[in-house]
């Protein structure tokens, strides 16, 4: 269960790596991939959920880093519209 960042670039061009604890994020996003922040939201908050469970099925409880992940996340894309666009850059 290697610990996978997902590298992004925000609308305003700003770099930023989502954590995740499990590699199964890989499962959701591609690089070079360029989606809307409703939609790098729900896929955030889906791929990290899975990996927490992932977490819970090998040492018995979720990963409190991806929830907190969840919460940066979340505050982070409120900056902007919707409809603007995240660039994955690279999974690592």
């Amino acid at each position: 269960m290697p610990v996978t960042y997902v590298h992004i670039k925000w609308p305003d061009n700003t770099k930023d790596k989502i954590y995740s604890p499990s590699s199964v994020i890989r499962n959701y996003f591609n690089p070079e991939d360029e989606i809307t922040i409703k939609e790098f939201e729900g896929i955030c908050n889906e791929s990290l959920d899975k990996a927490s469970d992932r977490v819970a099925e090998k040492f018995g409880f979720g990963c409190t880093s991806a929830m907190a992940e969840k919460k940066r996340i979340y505050a982070l894309s409120k900056k902007y519209k919707d409809t603007e666009k995240v660039k994955i850059i690279s999974i690592k």
